[in-house]
């Protein structure tokens, strides 16, 4: 669910987590693949040991995957799965190892320590799979940091719902404004966080067709100096109702040159308002951009 400040909007990954963290060691956690789990786990260890920290993550992922066959486990590397919204192809997601034909998911980092974000990721992997468990793992810390997070969004369904943010929308276009965030907000609340940024343009335009808002999308745009052709800059932004233009990436985070290259974007199609949506967190994050330099929604 939605609200003014977002704290609602991950409702149904907090409630996953709260599930997965509650859940006692001794009932349900224990009964998923137990021994395979166990194997797996030494795996991470085998190679940590041998080749260290700090590795780059195909290094990792192909060491693993090694080991695994080593012990006669079953295992695929950047296995391709597709990823739908609403029924429509938007794009492909590939499993860092795939094992056992989808008892195990593994997810794989190399960061100082797991963060909430790896955790949704990781959920968000578990719903376009269909794995049993994703086992996360972290290979840039002083020891291997690995934790369990088994299906329990199999089978959930939980409906997205929109609460108003009234005169909070300060924009010459509110009513247009607060029915492109209902949509960006849904998008994200039904893929979570953790795919490439085509996945989410591409979904938010299904989206914007599900709730009949008029759209444009724009691939490239013609850059001009004093008259002149310089050639056509790739841009993948999408106008809405030629109104609001709109970028939708997924980033750790949105710059000033950001909000700068779209501002300059805006002043060639001739719109006074645009919208960064970034799908990188747990959290939606939304960025209010004007021609005149107010900014908002910070």
């Amino acid at each position: 669910m939605a609200t003014t400040d977002g704290r609602k909007e991950q409702i149904f990954f907090l409630s996953v987590f709260t599930h997965i963290c509650c859940c006692p060691w001794g009932e349900t956690m224990k009964l998923i693949h137990e021994d395979l789990t166990y194997k797996v786990r030494g795996s991470f260890f085998d190679v940590y040991n041998e080749l260290g920290p700090m590795l780059p993550e195909d290094f990792v992922r192909d060491a693993i995957a090694f080991r695994l066959e080593e012990k006669g486990i079953k295992c695929n590397t950047e296995k391709q799965f597709t990823v739908y919204y609403r029924g429509v192809d938007v794009g492909r997601y590939f499993v860092d190892v795939w094992v056992e034909d989808g008892k195990l998911l593994l997810e794989l980092k190399v960061v100082p320590q797991l963060e909430p974000i790896h955790q949704a990721q990781a959920i968000s992997y578990l719903k376009v799979t269909d794995a049993d468990l994703a086992l996360l793992a972290n290979f840039g810390g002083n020891s291997v940091e690995v934790q369990r997070l088994p299906n329990f969004v199999r089978g959930k369904q939980v409906e997205f719902e929109w609460e108003s943010r009234g005169n909070y929308i300060e924009t010459p276009y509110p009513h247009l404004a607060e029915e492109l965030l209902a949509v960006l907000y849904r998008v994200h609340y039904e893929l979570g966080p953790g795919f490439l940024h085509q996945v989410y343009r591409r979904a938010t335009m299904v989206e914007l067709r599900q709730q009949e808002i008029g759209y444009k999308y724009i691939r490239k745009t013609p850059v001009y100096f004093h008259g002149h052709h310089l050639g056509d800059q790739e841009t993948r932004l999408i106008n809405v109702e030629d109104k609001i233009l709109t970028a939708t990436i997924a980033v750790r985070e949105v710059t000033e040159e950001m909000k700068a290259h779209l501002r300059a974007k805006m002043r060639h199609h001739g719109l006074d308002v645009g919208i960064i949506a970034n799908f990188h967190g747990a959290k939606l994050g939304v960025h209010l951009v004007r021609c005149a330099g107010n900014n908002g929604w910070e």
